[in-house]
């Protein structure tokens, strides 16, 4: 059989198993980061954000500028925010407050503090550098300010997170610490009245380690947020004495500042020191997994792993399942939908390796998918952050290049063009003055085939979702081929519920919190 009439077979069952309800495998247009000019920009940042700074619907870009740690001192480098037109065309916001020489900075987290309406940034600093706070003074335009405690407190801090710790109404800071620097304790603050208050002396300040990604959610179903925070064995490799904990842990909330150390998870253990995580109902069993990233420096290979949550917030590794395996650190991974199939798919990208995508099958088990163009991809990944950014309907990835040279790699845009498995509804949930997704709000669609069983998927939105990094288009779900939206339940912070019955496909749907 000639070459022609090979391709043209292969159409036919490609075509034939589409129609039989087979999803594809995924593709995405890969390039540099480039502005709206054509012009590649930029390489050496340290985190990324995809948020709606300016309030005109779609997702901008906030890529936080780091270091070189090969260089005898810091070599100062702004930070940047990009203004996207709607169709994943840039624009740099060169006169944004946002966009200057911030410090050493890693990452950025986002949230409305001040309850109008718009997203206000906290930004992480490292090498003893105060962190910085960016109000939003409408339209687009930020304000650098103090935030008592939380801008004089200094550190070497490589993420945080806006979170109601403490179920009274308002957004509280966690940050979390020294991820690559000498070991110290993570940044605890409390709001009163929008006066950020250090607190010391709990648990959340994790002891002297080295913590990574922190995550808050609600992992044990029970409506307050817990703490998931990585720890890395950095300290011992580096020479230094091995810290008191080398591996993830969680914080479980007991509500009013009380915290205690969950015990009995499989991660507990220093075969698994960790920067980074990824949160997200893998097995539509309607609690929170976990995608475990794993760090050691100089070592035999590592391969990641995926957890399974019980229900309780007790985790055990899901059987059968091989992830990435690296050389190297796993600083970038998160999960998303991305062939719209109804089921949460896994991106992972560790430092100087190869991007990786793994579907998801919606029962506990992911698989490595084919992709040339992805497979190429190897680069001093930093971060990475997902969500949609052309307004199609498509969660597609940002990731972020931190190759410790003057001039690095440019971050990667993926832009995702896999053929859908269904339609696509997404949810923008309101709060009472009007931000969008604020922390902690969960929502679960609910879709079913004629006669067949509920698919539930769960979603929860965080101010912060990897090391570094903060997704958008937190409330995207697929509408999988054959299957109708039969509803969508909503649980506000504070626990309101809302149940909604008029879901749209290929469509946004706005909801205001009725509170």
């Amino acid at each position: 059989m000639n070459r022609t009439a090979t391709a043209l077979l292969l159409s036919i069952v490609a075509a034939a198993a589409t129609q039989a309800g087979e999803c594809r495998a995924p593709k995405f247009a890969v390039t540099d980061f480039k502005t709206g000019d054509g012009t590649a920009d930029r390489g050496f940042p340290g985190g990324v954000s995809l948020i709606d700074a300016d309030g005109d619907g779609d997702l901008d870009v906030m890529a936080t500028q780091g270091y070189d740690v090969t260089q005898p001192k810091y070599l100062p480098r702004r930070s940047m925010l990009y203004l996207n037109d709607g169709r994943a065309a840039f624009t740099r916001a060169e006169d944004s407050a946002l966009s200057g020489t911030i410090g050493p900075a890693s990452g950025s987290t986002w949230a409305d503090i001040d309850r109008d309406g718009d997203l206000d940034a906290f930004v992480s600093t490292q090498l003893g550098a105060p962190d910085a706070f960016f109000r939003s003074i409408g339209k687009g335009s930020f304000e650098r300010q103090e935030l008592g405690d939380a801008t004089k407190t200094k550190g070497g801090n490589f993420t945080a997170s806006w979170v109601d710790i403490d179920d009274d109404g308002d957004l509280d800071l966690y940050v979390g610490g020294p991820t690559l620097e000498p070991p110290g304790p993570a940044l605890v603050y409390r709001n009163d009245n929008g006066a950020f208050v250090r607190v010391t002396g709990t648990p959340l300040e994790n002891g002297g380690n080295n913590p990574g990604a922190a995550l808050w959610a609600d992992l044990d179903n029970d409506g307050d947020p817990d703490l998931l925070l990585t720890n890395s064995s950095i300290a011992r490799e580096s020479g230094m004495a091995p810290t008191a904990i080398e591996h993830t842990v969680i914080y479980r909330n007991d509500g009013n500042w009380k915290f205690t150390r969950a015990t009995g998870n499989a991660f507990e253990s220093n075969a698994f020191p960790a920067t980074t995580a990824a949160l997200g109902d893998i097995d539509n069993d309607g609690d929170l997994d976990l995608f475990l990233g794993l760090h050691e420096i100089g070592k035999s290979t590592k391969r990641d792993r995926l957890f399974l949550n019980d229900g309780h917030g007790r985790f055990a590794e899901a059987p059968n399942v091989v992830l990435q395996e690296h050389a190297e650190q796993q600083y970038a991974a998160a999960m998303a939908d991305f062939d719209l199939d109804g089921n949460l798919d896994l991106i992972a990208a560790a430092y100087n390796a190869p991007v990786a995508i793994f579907m998801g099958d919606g029962a506990a088990h992911v698989a490595q998918a084919p992709g040339a163009n992805l497979a190429e991809r190897k680069r001093a990944h930093a971060s990475i952050a997902t969500g949609d950014l052309n307004g199609d309907g498509r969660p597609d990835a940002l990731i972020a290049s931190w190759s410790e040279q003057t001039e690095g790699d440019y971050m990667s845009l993926l832009i995702n063009e896999t053929p859908p498995c269904g339609a696509w509804s997404e949810i923008v949930l309101r709060d009472a003055h009007g931000a969008p997704n604020p922390p902690g709000a969960r929502v679960t669609l609910i879709t079913r085939a004629d006669g067949g069983k509920e698919r539930r998927q769960l979603r929860e939105a965080g101010a912060q979702t990897g090391l570094r990094s903060q997704n958008g288009s937190t409330f995207l779900f697929a509408i999988p081929r054959g299957e109708k939206a039969i509803a969508a339940e909503i649980k506000w912070p504070g626990g309101n519920t809302q149940r909604l019955t008029s879901i749209k496909s290929n469509a946004r749907t706005e909801v205001r919190a009725q509170y």
